[in-house]
């Protein structure tokens, strides 16, 4: 939430915009038609943030195995996708990256948690997943316990994840 004079914003992606509005210079493309690509594949960074989050949750084998294909898929779309890198549109960081980067943040706590095969083949997924993990902007982006309050969630919620990380 962000609280501006009376009013209250919510949703992650709405606050975003509302402060790239107000902080030039705009961290979307200036083409139009380009910005209109980049928010199709925001709102679908969203439908991946969902998988992963499926993923870390799935409480049996069965639905952590499915969850993991659905989020693999989504990944394979992103890789055809990406160009040059290291970000999204190229060489400067963008607002699709900010959309993605809780994601790969996400899953880089999973993978620290048990590894995960979702990133394999995918070079360029990987070489854009680190470029982001890399910046200050996203590791300074939680709390410093995050990944501690992470793990703790996953456990709380009987997470095949963490179950099946604690067997070995």
């Amino acid at each position: 939430m962000l609280k501006v004079g009376e009013s209250v914003l919510f949703e992650s992606m709405v606050i975003c915009e509302y402060l790239d509005e107000i902080s030039p210079p705009s961290l979307h493309p200036p083409d139009p038609l380009n910005k209109a690509v980049n928010r199709s594949w925001i709102d679908f960074s969203s439908e991946l943030f969902a998988n992963l989050y499926r993923v870390a949750h799935a409480t049996e084998l069965n639905e952590f195995v499915q969850r993991c294909q659905e989020a693999r898929e989504k990944l394979e779309r992103l890789e055809q996708q990406l160009d040059g890198g290291p970000f999204f549109n190229g060489p400067d960081f963008s607002m699709m990256d900010a959309a993605i980067a809780p994601a790969f943040f996400r899953l880089s706590l999973m993978e620290s948690i048990r590894p995960l095969p979702l990133l394999e083949q995918l070079p360029k997924v990987g070489v854009w997943s680190q470029a982001l993990l890399s910046r200050d902007s996203v590791s300074n982006s939680v709390v410093p316990e995050f990944s501690q309050l992470y793990r703790d969630n996953l456990a709380e919620s009987d997470s095949y994840l963490c179950r099946c990380a604690a067997q070995s």
